[in-house]
């Protein structure tokens, strides 16, 4: 029995000595034999965790959409009140050039409306003359004085209207305030009826002038308007050169058209001053504007 006993604890022992290498064989084969498709699974089971990991669940993509939506919408804010900002420095742009051509207007109206009273003055002066004294040669001298100075200067008034214009190209739609385009509109419409009675009045100025050039010996227009000022009546010159009575006539008739349309351009153009004035008052108060 003794004997039995010590041949199987050999026995045991060879055996697991056996089989403690293969053991050993086997598991360092392992990371070689692990197929292709173990290998995939184990990816998409890593995946699968990660995405189901703390802070990348439904929440927290509604809030980067937020925060995107936020950032782009900011940016939307910025921009628009970039652009309010630009539209507002325009618009107060606008303004200062149209004070600007308001002050050129009122002060060119001073200057027409004194010398067109003048030439007005001095047409009713002639037509204060009888055709039949015309003959007399002092007579002449004395009509020639008076007639002189609208034949030989016209003095319109023309609007500064670089501004208008550009403010009814679109300029407008950088303005606001509704009162203030209206203002603005108002008196500019007004200046239709200015330039009318201007327009008749030079088509008036070009009739006598042609009229004149037929009658009497004229000169040359002078080169500055305070040349155009008479300061002495002619003594002892004859000025007409044809003594036509029914020509003298209709030159007479198309003086009295012209004086009539001097008065009707002068109070035209005294209502815009008026007018003018009113408003660049107003813009200046409005705008903070000297």
């Amino acid at each position: 029995m003794p004997d039995n006993t010590d041949e199987e604890l050999l026995d045991n022992k060879k055996n697991t000595q056996s089989e403690k290498p293969s053991e050993e064989i086997i598991s360092a084969k392992d990371p070689e034999t692990i197929s292709p498709n173990q290998e995939l699974e184990n990816m998409e089971t890593h995946a699968q965790e990660l995405h189901k990991a703390p802070g990348h669940g439904l929440k927290h993509y509604l809030f980067e959409f937020l925060m995107l939506f936020l950032a782009v919408f900011c940016g939307f804010l910025a921009e628009n009140y970039r652009e309010t900002l630009v539209n507002k420095e325009k618009a107060h742009h606008y303004i200062q050039n149209m004070v600007a051509d308001l002050k050129a207007d009122t002060a060119d109206l001073n200057f027409s409306i004194y010398y067109q009273q003048l030439w007005c003055n001095h047409l009713d002066s002639a037509l204060q003359i009888p055709i039949d004294r015309l003959k007399d040669i002092n007579t002449q001298d004395t009509f020639y004085y008076h007639f002189l100075p609208f034949y030989c200067w016209m003095q319109p008034f023309i609007q500064n209207d670089n501004t208008i214009t550009q403010l009814k190209t679109g300029g407008f739609n950088l303005i606001r305030n509704e009162k203030v385009v209206d203002s603005i509109n108002l008196v500019y419409n007004f200046y239709r009826g200015v330039k009318f009675a201007t327009d008749f009045n030079i088509t008036c100025y070009w009739d006598i002038v042609r009229k004149g050039q037929e009658l009497m010996d004229l000169p040359a227009p002078p080169a500055t308007i305070e040349e155009n000022i008479p300061k002495h009546i002619l003594q002892h010159k004859e000025i007409f050169f044809q003594y036509d009575k029914p020509a003298i006539h209709q030159l007479y008739s198309m003086i009295t058209n012209a004086k009539g349309s001097l008065v009707t351009t002068i109070v035209e153009e005294k209502q815009y001053k008026e007018k003018a004035e009113r408003l660049l008052t107003y813009l200046q108060k409005e705008y903070d504007l000297k």
